[in-house]
């Protein structure tokens, strides 16, 4: 694992292919390596809905006391991990165990508007902004999952793959989307032709079938095709 400085503040890490073809689950590696190096509060932070058609960006942050990493409970990262690889039920008891044994956790939701204003780096970078400062105290690092190179006043270090490799980083993943799933399971509520309980805002064949045949509704991205395209021939939100 190699550390490159890309700033006086700002640290990136990639990880190799051999790396992260045995990561079978996350694990505390690389916070038990910064901890090593005097970093005693890592903030582990993740996205969800970063891709998704409609509905808002959802951004979670999670701290764990650094002696938790090395003594997590057993069977921890078979429940705590990628949040894409578990199922709802499986999401929603990790979830419970991140809230468990966090020393702090929180989500922030940033709406499609924001998203269309300040593109999605942008809309990433306004929320770790806002959760940074509402946290009780200020971490030593940032571990962030992704590619990304901007100033938030904190140092960190950009994971790639990070949610299959950090701890912080997947339980991060966690709960930034099952916030997101619930939001968008109400916004369900509000518009129902668009299947976003099932879809999460996600361009599905029926997401997509009902756009064209309906048009696009007020919690839609228009900086993203296929509503960008549609707005761009005249059409108007329904």
């Amino acid at each position: 694992m190699q550390l490159m400085k890309t700033g006086p503040d700002i640290i990136k890490e990639e990880a190799g292919p051999e790396e992260s073809a045995f990561s079978i689950y996350p694990t505390f590696e690389i916070e038990m390596d910064l901890a090593g190096r005097g970093n005693r509060i890592i903030a582990g932070i993740d996205e969800a809905g970063r891709g998704a058609l409609a509905g808002p960006l959802s951004v979670g942050l999670v701290v764990y006391r650094d002696s938790f990493f090395s003594c997590p409970p057993d069977g921890f990262f078979r429940s705590v991990r990628d949040s894409k690889k578990l199922t709802p039920a499986g999401r929603s008891a990790a979830c419970g165990l991140v809230e468990q044994y966090s020393l702090y956790h929180a989500v922030k939701l940033v709406s499609h508007r924001i998203i269309d204003r300040l593109n999605v780096n942008g809309a990433t970078a306004f929320a770790i902004t806002r959760l940074l400062k509402e946290m009780p105290f200020r971490p030593d690092i940032l571990l962030i999952d992704g590619r990304f190179n901007f100033d938030v006043g904190v140092p960190f270090m950009s994971v790639v793959r990070g949610d299959s490799l950090s701890g912080t980083i997947s339980s991060a993943s966690v709960i930034a989307k099952v916030t997101r799933d619930r939001v968008m399971e109400r916004i369900d509520t509000l518009y129902p032709d668009y299947c976003f309980r099932q879809n999460k805002g996600y361009g599905t064949k029926k997401h997509i079938s009902a756009l064209h045949a309906r048009g696009f509704s007020r919690v839609h991205r228009r900086s993203y095709d296929p509503v960008r395209s549609m707005i761009e021939r005249g059409q108007r939100e329904t």
